[in-house]
């Protein structure tokens, strides 16, 4: 089912030129904006939490359900491969095959 054509063209216009205006933020007001060390920790902090619970949300769950075992164990395995920081090649392929061989069993 379909919306207002002109709301929706109406909202992707405003998250258009949000978008670009905040690209163009960084760019604008390099060296006008100075954060405090405090300040760039808690953002780097801040990035770190959304992408992780990001991550945990896409992992747990598949829509409104409860997503399968095979999938979690797998995501497990790369996190504990990241956690050794072992290759990024390595740590997809050994995600890939735990869920696969799960998923086969």
């Amino acid at each position: 089912m379909m919306g207002n054509p002109w709301l929706i063209f109406t909202g992707i216009m405003i998250l258009a030129v949000g978008t670009y205006l905040m690209r163009a933020s960084g760019a604008l007001l390099k060296g006008r904006v100075v954060l405090s060390e405090n300040s760039k920790v808690l953002f780097s902090a801040a990035a770190i939490v959304i992408l992780f619970s990001v991550a945990v949300t896409s992992t747990l769950f598949a829509g409104d359900a409860f997503s399968d075992w095979p999938k979690v164990l797998g995501v497990l395995v790369a996190g504990v491969l990241t956690w050794y920081k072992k290759p990024f090649i390595l740590i997809v392929l050994s995600a890939a095959a735990v869920t696969a061989l799960l998923r086969l069993i």
